[in-house]
Protein backbone atom coordinates (compact mmCIF):
# COMPACT_ATOMS: atom_id res chain seq x y z
CA UNK A 1 0.00 0.00 0.00
CA UNK A 2 3.27 2.28 0.54
CA UNK A 3 4.81 1.98 -2.58
CA UNK A 4 4.16 4.44 -5.41
CA UNK A 5 1.63 3.70 -8.23
CA UNK A 6 3.47 2.03 -11.22
CA UNK A 7 6.69 1.67 -9.28
CA UNK A 8 6.43 -2.55 -9.27
CA UNK A 9 6.73 -4.01 -13.07
CA UNK A 10 6.91 -7.53 -12.50
CA UNK A 11 6.84 -10.06 -9.59
CA UNK A 12 10.70 -9.51 -9.26
CA UNK A 13 10.37 -6.23 -8.36
CA UNK A 14 7.53 -7.17 -6.16
CA UNK A 15 9.35 -9.92 -4.20
CA UNK A 16 12.59 -7.50 -3.73
CA UNK A 17 10.90 -4.66 -2.80
CA UNK A 18 8.81 -7.27 0.17
CA UNK A 19 12.00 -9.14 1.19
CA UNK A 20 13.57 -5.50 1.50
CA UNK A 21 10.79 -3.81 3.51
CA UNK A 22 10.26 -6.95 6.13
CA UNK A 23 14.15 -7.98 6.43
CA UNK A 24 15.28 -4.34 6.93
CA UNK A 25 14.03 -4.28 10.25
CA UNK A 26 16.42 -7.49 11.23
CA UNK A 27 19.28 -7.45 13.09
CA UNK A 28 22.37 -8.51 11.48
CA UNK A 29 24.13 -11.52 13.45
CA UNK A 30 26.58 -10.77 15.17
CA UNK A 31 30.41 -12.71 14.70
CA UNK A 32 31.85 -15.05 17.27
CA UNK A 33 34.20 -11.91 18.77
CA UNK A 34 31.32 -10.10 20.00
CA UNK A 35 31.50 -13.47 22.99
CA UNK A 36 34.67 -11.70 23.76
CA UNK A 37 33.00 -8.63 24.83
CA UNK A 38 31.04 -10.37 28.00
CA UNK A 39 32.17 -10.68 30.94
CA UNK A 40 30.74 -10.91 34.46
CA UNK A 41 30.02 -7.50 36.07
CA UNK A 42 31.89 -6.90 39.31
CA UNK A 43 28.79 -6.75 40.96
CA UNK A 44 27.08 -9.58 38.56
CA UNK A 45 25.60 -13.08 40.20
CA UNK A 46 27.02 -15.78 38.14
CA UNK A 47 22.96 -16.94 37.35
CA UNK A 48 22.74 -13.52 35.50
CA UNK A 49 25.94 -13.74 33.91
CA UNK A 50 24.56 -17.59 32.34
CA UNK A 51 21.82 -15.89 31.55
CA UNK A 52 23.02 -13.00 29.77
CA UNK A 53 25.98 -15.22 27.76
CA UNK A 54 23.65 -17.36 27.15
CA UNK A 55 21.40 -15.24 25.40
CA UNK A 56 24.07 -13.21 23.58
CA UNK A 57 24.81 -16.94 21.94
CA UNK A 58 21.75 -16.61 20.36
CA UNK A 59 22.57 -13.59 18.28
CA UNK A 60 26.38 -14.99 17.28
CA UNK A 61 26.47 -16.51 13.78
CA UNK A 62 28.62 -20.04 14.07
CA UNK A 63 29.84 -20.06 17.50
CA UNK A 64 31.00 -23.38 17.80
CA UNK A 65 31.51 -25.22 21.39
CA UNK A 66 35.11 -24.54 21.51
CA UNK A 67 34.58 -20.91 20.88
CA UNK A 68 31.53 -20.53 23.55
CA UNK A 69 33.52 -23.04 26.24
CA UNK A 70 37.04 -19.97 25.82
CA UNK A 71 35.25 -16.95 26.14
CA UNK A 72 32.76 -18.01 28.64
CA UNK A 73 35.65 -18.53 30.92
CA UNK A 74 37.65 -15.71 30.01
CA UNK A 75 34.63 -13.76 31.16
CA UNK A 76 34.04 -15.86 35.02
CA UNK A 77 34.53 -13.85 37.81
CA UNK A 78 34.57 -16.70 40.09
CA UNK A 79 37.96 -18.07 40.80
CA UNK A 80 36.54 -21.24 42.72
CA UNK A 81 34.54 -21.86 39.62
CA UNK A 82 37.20 -21.64 36.83
CA UNK A 83 39.65 -23.88 39.05
CA UNK A 84 37.25 -25.96 39.24
CA UNK A 85 36.58 -25.80 35.22
CA UNK A 86 40.40 -26.12 35.03
CA UNK A 87 40.79 -29.48 36.73
CA UNK A 88 37.55 -31.23 35.40
CA UNK A 89 37.29 -28.88 31.43
CA UNK A 90 33.85 -29.43 30.10
CA UNK A 91 34.18 -30.43 26.26
CA UNK A 92 30.63 -29.04 25.29
CA UNK A 93 28.61 -25.43 26.32
CA UNK A 94 25.80 -27.80 27.93
CA UNK A 95 28.22 -29.37 30.17
CA UNK A 96 29.74 -25.83 31.16
CA UNK A 97 26.15 -24.57 31.78
CA UNK A 98 25.33 -27.72 33.79
CA UNK A 99 28.44 -27.24 35.92
CA UNK A 100 27.41 -23.41 36.77
CA UNK A 101 24.03 -24.19 37.61
CA UNK A 102 25.62 -27.00 40.00
CA UNK A 103 27.76 -24.32 41.55
CA UNK A 104 25.14 -21.72 41.61
CA UNK A 105 23.04 -24.56 43.40
CA UNK A 106 25.76 -24.85 45.87
CA UNK A 107 25.92 -21.28 46.48
CA UNK A 108 21.89 -20.87 47.15
CA UNK A 109 22.09 -24.34 49.89
CA UNK A 110 24.86 -22.79 51.58
CA UNK A 111 23.15 -19.36 51.44
CA UNK A 112 20.08 -20.77 52.97
CA UNK A 113 22.32 -22.52 55.71
CA UNK A 114 24.20 -19.14 56.62
CA UNK A 115 20.37 -17.27 56.96
CA UNK A 116 18.62 -20.28 58.66
CA UNK A 117 21.41 -19.98 61.29
CA UNK A 118 20.62 -16.50 61.95
CA UNK A 119 17.76 -16.23 63.70
CA UNK A 120 19.22 -19.01 66.35
CA UNK A 121 22.22 -17.47 67.06
CA UNK A 122 20.65 -14.02 67.47
CA UNK A 123 17.74 -16.05 70.16
CA UNK A 124 20.82 -17.75 71.49
CA UNK A 125 22.54 -14.67 72.59
CA UNK A 126 19.62 -13.42 73.82
CA UNK A 127 18.97 -16.49 76.05
CA UNK A 128 22.64 -16.26 77.07
CA UNK A 129 22.15 -12.52 78.26
CA UNK A 130 18.74 -13.56 80.39
CA UNK A 131 20.49 -16.64 82.21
Amino acid sequence: MKLPTSSIDNFEQLSNAFLHHFIGGQRPKRTPDHLLTIRQGEKETLRSYVKRFTRETLEVDEADDKVQLTTFKAGLRSRELITSLAKNPPKMMAEMLLKAQKYINDKDALAAIRDARRPRDKERKDDDCRG
